[in-house]
């Protein structure tokens, strides 16, 4: 059985840094950071999930916000991952769509009220 809010609302934006004239070439050693809106008041556990392996980033209070950061080698140079979340003390796991992450992306992964 998944919870009230089970097809999925959960926002995510990649956005790579933007710069103006030439292309920098890309840190393949640049973290990239996930900023968590956490609008539900449960709190959560973040994963990111990519290859069929699941990686715990952290846990983000109900009504909060926080930046979570992922290491470049979980990455790579372009990789296709998801983000799941559990709601503590919840039964579902949401999972968002496949995004392509490069190093230094900035994500923004928003957690909608029930």
């Amino acid at each position: 059985m998944r919870a009230p809010y089970a097809p999925l609302a959960l926002a995510v934006i990649a956005a790579a840094a933007c710069h103006h004239g030439a292309v920098a070439p890309v840190n393949p050693q640049a973290e990239v950071a996930v900023n968590v809106d956490n609008q539900n008041f449960l709190d959560m556990n973040v994963f990111l999930v990519r290859g069929g392996q699941r990686i715990r980033l952290g846990t983000v209070p109900g009504l909060s916000t926080r930046i979570l950061m992922v290491r470049p080698d979980w990455i790579g140079y372009g990789t296709e991952v998801q983000f799941e979340v559990h709601p503590i003390g919840g039964r579902a796991n949401p999972i968002t769509e496949t995004i392509s992450v490069r190093p230094g992306d900035v994500i923004h992964l928003t957690i909608p009220p029930n």
